[in-house]
């Protein structure tokens, strides 16, 4: 569950600021022994070696690996070490209140983040909206410039490449980050580390959030929001595939809480029966979407629901029967153009007949005679 993501966060946190008491701590000795080194020979070298001590503290008792959360957990408590070896009392008194300062004040803006704020609210029955986020952040910035930066050489313009994938936080801008882990520049990895670790904790942070008002409120509004941020978690990218499993199986339960407690928004069920297709529980889907065909207004949706469950089954006869059906109704409109563009894309594909060219062998035979 997301909650085990949180945990491993607090975790790296913990360890950071108990490195960072252990450094204080061996730091003020070194004072100390400096202070009165008249009074013993020996607290001069007892003076170095607790301020050898206060920057290996970074080391030891942070992760030795950049795993789950490398920034925190890794990358931070290192460069703090070596500021504190290299500039005494004032390296380490110095990114105590940076990281602080980092900590209350820096906060992301931009147009992605607006938008990733929306989708956290999940207010209204526009509590879903991951893919209008991505078709508007891609007219914005499209990923594919980006992708042609990071194979480049310029370590600047990389480096604003990967912040901004992270502003972006589609799957396909997780997905160049990923990739951006190898690059050959130590600076571009370390940036694309903290980029993704960025945005699991602002997952962790959002699901968080979205489940004390869930437990607090238990109203359908409240059950939809922490479905949608479920669902919008698996499909980033970010997660495994066994995280991505359970974040679906989460939003599938969330969606139906919502579901009994409204029973009369429409967008909560259809959100539902798709979070069922994702989590390939078929025989869910297609119950929702053939009870929803009764109703005008969820006519298309519905049937182009059963077209994309079919074809997710790899049932292609009952997909070929239901694209019939499609073509024998009048034409079903739409106000959504992905729907409409759906709905055509089927219409046209099942209408597309195979022409076979007639071939004229007559003229054959005098080539050879």
């Amino acid at each position: 569950m997301f909650f085990l993501r949180s945990r491993v966060i607090r975790i790296a946190r913990l360890r950071l600021w108990v490195a960072f008491a252990a450094a204080y701590l061996f730091e003020g000795g070194a004072v100390w022994f400096y202070l009165n080194r008249e009074t013993m020979f020996w607290y001069v070298y007892a003076a170095i070696a607790a301020h050898f001590l206060s920057g290996l503290s970074f080391v030891v008792v942070t992760a030795p690996k950049p795993r789950a959360v490398p920034g925190i957990g890794f990358y931070y408590p290192r460069i703090v070490g070596v500021f504190t070896v290299f500039l005494p009392l004032i390296g380490l008194v110095g990114m105590t209140v940076t990281l602080l300062a980092a900590r209350v004040f820096m906060k992301s803006l931009g147009l992605a983040e607006d938008y990733k704020e929306k989708a956290y609210e999940g207010v209204g029955v526009d509590v879903d909206l991951p893919s209008d986020i991505t078709e508007f952040l891609y007219d914005e910035v499209d990923v594919h410039p980006i992708a042609d930066i990071l194979s480049g050489d310029d370590m600047e313009m990389k480096r604003g490449a990967v912040n901004l994938l992270r502003r972006i936080g589609s799957a396909e801008a997780v997905s160049l980050l990923r990739k951006s882990l190898s690059d050959e520049s130590a600076e571009v990895r370390f940036y694309a580390h903290t980029a993704l670790t960025r945005l699991e904790e602002d997952y962790a942070d959002a699901i968080d959030k979205a489940r004390f008002r869930a437990e607090k409120y238990d109203s359908a509004q409240s059950h939809a929001e922490l479905a949608s941020i479920y669902r919008n978690y698996a499909r980033s990218g970010l997660p495994e595939v066994n995280m991505q499993e359970r974040s679906m199986a989460s939003a599938c339960d969330h969606w139906r809480e919502a579901v009994t407690r409204d029973q009369e928004n429409k967008d909560y069920l259809m959100r539902l029966a798709e979070s069922y297709v994702e989590s390939r529980y078929f025989k869910e889907s297609l119950h929702i979407y053939r009870e929803t065909l009764k109703d005008p207004e969820l006519e298309l949706e519905s049937r182009l629901g059963l077209c994309r469950t079919f074809f997710d089954m790899g049932n292609f006869i009952g997909l070929f029967q239901e694209v019939e059906q499609l073509r024998a109704r009048p034409e079903l409109k739409s106000t959504d153009p992905y729907k409409t563009l759906i709905y055509n894309f089927w219409v046209d594909k099942a209408s597309a007949q195979v022409v076979e060219p007639e071939t004229d062998f007559s003229e054959v035979g005098h080539e050879f005679g």
